[in-house]
């Protein structure tokens, strides 16, 4: 095969209001009352566009929420030079060179991963774009080409809100939900209840962002066993491998964590401890080489994977849905309406599928058409480097 030899590399940090329309002034950061962790009040994220020497182009974004320029200027400064004139076609060899990069340092987390993430979507759609093959193809094949959805967005600020929010749902043809809670363990059981009351016959999640110890999540995750709840998920900091590990053990109900995970090596040391029960990689955190290789350990752990989708747009989607297809157990995939409506407005051909499930991209690459022309409108920092000259 002719080798795909990468030309030049270009990011775009896009910052959007809510709906999708470019802002007007400077991006406003809140703290939820209920967890620690910044938000956008708007969207965010990173884009990454290679072009081959051939005039191919790849796509590839991070899940960046906050602060896009940060992981952009990793991509400009520290790794294109070292992918202008690589083969694209050695995907897994050059992920693992850019790994290595900063990899003494200890930047295989954090902005530095979440650029690693970018590019190498962004890689593994040049590949197969260039050779006329789907990601998943090239990942080995699809295990299947529907993939059943979980919705995690149930609105409201009350019980009786998040409850005829999911009746709503429901009726729409949803049939699974996560409920974002931390409210204290007795106001998030009586939430629970009432969405439960609200649609008696859904497998119904709780999602309380890390703000529990110990003994509070064990009480929790207590109330929610005796409910039949289908899964707990990250009951306490995403770092305290020993707490998941004590919590799981302590429960028979399913305990979930992962969307801070970069890398196949913190997924072995959680599969180890018997931390999870089910993994929820995040493909704009991993990229698509790291999260094939998460979903395979999984698979062997006797472990699926439940991958996480929150504030990206349509090219992790995309990428999240060809990982998803490929791996041997995924049962099921995180999904937001709002997030699939917004991610679709910077796609010439919608991302498509059912209020249950979404369809798998078809097509060369990640399957999907990026509408340039937006994204530029959109992006409120462009940078390229082309021929080893940052321009």
């Amino acid at each position: 095969m002719k080798p795909v030899v990468i030309r030049s590399v270009e990011t775009f940090a896009l910052q959007s209001t809510a709906a999708g329309a470019p802002l007007t002034e400077a991006t406003a950061y809140v703290v939820a009352a209920n967890r620690p962790t910044i938000y956008a009040a708007g969207r965010e994220t990173l884009l990454v566009r290679l072009t081959s020497e051939d005039g191919q182009v790849g796509w590839g974004e991070a899940l960046a929420p906050v602060a896009p320029r940060v992981p952009a200027a990793i991509v400009v400064d520290l790794l294109a030079p070292a992918l202008i004139g690589a083969n694209a076609a050695d995907v897994r060899p050059l992920r693992h060179r850019l790994g290595e990069l900063m990899r003494e340092r200890g930047h295989l987390l954090g902005h530095q991963a979440d650029a690693l993430a970018a590019v190498d979507i962004a890689v593994w759609d040049l590949l197969g774009q260039t050779v006329g093959l789907p990601v998943a193809t090239l990942l080995g094949g699809a295990y299947q080409r529907e993939i059943p959805t979980y919705v995690t967005s149930v609105g409201g600020a009350t019980d009786a809100e998040r409850a005829a929010s999911a009746r709503t749902l429901w009726d729409g043809g949803a049939r699974r939900f996560k409920l974002h809670l931390g409210n204290g363990v007795r106001a998030d059981l009586a939430s629970y209840d009432a969405v439960a009351a609200a649609v008696p016959d859904a497998r119904i999640a709780v999602d309380v962002h890390g703000v529990y110890d110990g003994p509070e999540a064990i009480r929790l995750g207590r109330g929610l066993q005796a409910r039949e709840a289908w899964f707990l998920e990250s009951a306490l900091t995403p770092e305290n491998l020993r707490g998941h590990a004590e919590l799981a053990a302590a429960l028979d109900l399913p305990i979930a964590g992962g969307e801070a995970f970069r890398n196949r090596y913190e997924v072995a040391e959680w599969l180890a401890a018997g931390a999870l029960d089910f993994v929820q990689p995040d493909i704009g955190r991993t990229g698509i080489t790291e999260g094939d290789a998460i979903a395979t350990l999984a698979s062997a752990a006797y472990r699926p994977i439940l991958p996480h989708h929150s504030a990206a747009l349509g090219v992790a989607l995309a990428a999240g849905l060809h990982v998803a297809a490929a791996a041997e157990n995924c049962p099921v995939f995180e999904y937001s309406p709002a997030t699939l409506a917004a991610a679709n407005t910077l796609l010439s051909q919608p991302i498509t599928g059912e209020p249950d499930r979404l369809a798998l991209p078809e097509g060369p690459g990640l399957g999907v058409l990026v509408d340039e022309e937006k994204v530029r409108a959109l992006a409120t920092d462009v940078q390229e480097r082309s021929g080893g000259q940052r321009k």
